[in-house]
């Protein structure tokens, strides 16, 4: 048996990841060092590791796409860093790269140094504007716990959804995308029959109001035969919505005429620091029932925490959540909501539907 000897620099960016992995885990810092020294022995490559820090907007197959020009590696990258959920990482977390046999993993490419700008032609003096105030900064954290709040479980009608739930383009937003919307910023009028036990929007909000529209939005199609992002969904002018709120106001779980037991008004089926996407019916999936999708919210970290244990578990079970219950916090001036029937996005600015005697 060949040996190989390591020597370990405390200054070295893999040595502070696996410090950081140690802290995060609970574990002695060499049971992590002895782990990764067995993985790398197994990987049969002298290349070892790299290290990434993560940068806001990044996935682990967009990490993946970056190091080996194939976003399908992700779960490598998962594994060396074992992250229960591929899809909980955030920005400033060192990541371990790993090379594998027949790839070598390559950094993606510094950006250029800029040019220095020539030196511009003396002007005449004119009084500079003057800059606008500073945004203020919210009264309260959005991602702080909202007191009184506890949150329970149910178990799901049916099997768990067919693929892991941040990868999934039905359960999250963020992969289909949304583009602005050239249509009113207000509430409309649309003919046809109506659900009067349909959720009603004005529920989102602690007061019950009819909010100020701040912006509407085209969804994207999700094309299944690439796991893709397809082209932008044409069946309503818009399909979703922006709402105006104060930055850190709670923001609830509207109330419909449905139940899916034990008092529960809907499941949450995915959650993440920007987002969440609600469920009216007991199924782990979006084709029956009303799914709404809430962005620029960010999760009570309790719900958060119990999501993340349920998806990490097998999604069995997923929290429920009571018919104006606070599940979040927003995060800006502005939270965007969709909402589907059946899997069909519609447009949330419909009066008769979502925002009955408004």
């Amino acid at each position: 048996m060949s040996l190989r000897n390591f020597a370990v620099d405390m200054d070295d960016p893999i040595y502070q990841a696996a410090l950081q992995r140690a802290q995060g885990e609970g574990k002695p810092l060499e049971q992590i060092l002895a782990n990764l020294i067995a993985l790398y022995a197994r990987s049969g490559t002298a290349g070892g590791f790299l290290t990434y820090t993560v940068q806001r907007g990044d996935t682990l197959a967009r990490i993946a796409r970056q190091f080996y020009n194939n976003p399908h590696k992700y779960p490598l990258i998962q594994q060396v860093n074992r992250l229960a959920d591929p899809s909980q990482i955030w920005v400033g977390q060192t990541l371990l790269i790993p090379a594998i046999v027949g790839v070598t993993p390559t950094p993606p490419a510094p950006a250029p140094t800029p040019t220095p700008p020539s030196p511009a032609p003396t002007l005449p003096t004119t009084p500079a504007p003057t800059p606008a105030p500073p945004q203020p900064a919210p009264a309260v954290d959005p991602c702080a716990p909202i007191p009184s709040q506890s949150y329970g479980t149910l178990p799901i009608v049916g099997s768990p959804t067919d693929r892991p739930a941040a990868q999934h383009g039905d359960i999250n937003l963020a992969l289909r995308g949304y583009s602005p919307a050239n249509a009113r910023l207000s509430l409309i009028d649309m003919a046809g029959p109506t659900d009067q036990r349909a959720p009603q929007l004005a529920g989102l909000f602690a007061d019950k109001r009819t909010p100020a529209l701040s912006g509407v939005y085209r969804v994207n199609n999700w094309d299944w035969g690439r796991n893709a992002r397809g082209s932008v969904i044409t069946d309503f002018e818009v399909t979703l919505a922006g709402f105006q709120v104060k930055a850190g106001e709670t923001i609830h779980m509207p109330s419909a005429g449905y139940s899916i037991g034990q008092g529960y008004a809907g499941l949450v089926l995915y959650a993440d620091l920007n987002r969440i996407t609600l469920k009216y019916t007991g199924e782990d999936n979006v084709i029956y029932g009303y799914t709404i999708h809430v962005e620029e919210v960010c999760p009570d970290p309790n719900l958060l925490a119990i999501y993340e244990q349920m998806n990490a578990a097998g999604r069995r079970q997923l929290p429920a959540l009571r018919a104006g219950q606070a599940f979040g916090r927003a995060r800006s001036n502005e939270i965007r909501v969709a909402i589907r029937d059946a899997g069909r996005f519609m447009d949330p600015r419909v009066r008769k539907d979502w925002w009955r005697g408004r």
